[in-house]
């Protein structure tokens, strides 16, 4: 067995100990949501950490990740000719479909 499976096990062999809670349907759909988000296997994993009170990030998918790089690139590009007082009018579509991907992952 691998050291790190062989140290997980030993972990969850130490749990001996339960705390149940009752959630909805909707509620239970969020914590998974959630768990799988920031890139758990097993939600009881996340509620663990949230409750020890663990920094937990959403993990990003590269695709988003590519996209949000782009979309700063252009930022600073437009920010530069602004602050140059030069005219950024033709990067107007540009800004339009950065706000437009935004917008949609924050939905």
């Amino acid at each position: 067995m691998e050291p790190e499976k062989q140290a997980e096990t030993a972990v969850d062999a130490a749990r001996t100990l339960r705390i149940d809670v009752r959630v909805s349907p909707d509620e239970k759909k969020e914590l998974q949501a959630k768990a799988s988000a920031a890139g758990y296997k097993k939600v009881s994993a996340y509620l663990r950490d949230v409750g020890r009170g663990v920094e937990v990030k959403e993990s990003i998918p590269p695709e988003l990740r590519r996209q949000l790089v782009g979309i700063g690139t252009n930022l600073n590009q437009i920010a530069r000719l602004a602050q140059a007082g030069k005219s950024f009018s033709s990067h107007e579509a540009q800004l339009v479909q950065a706000l437009a991907i935004i917008r949609g992952y924050l939905v």
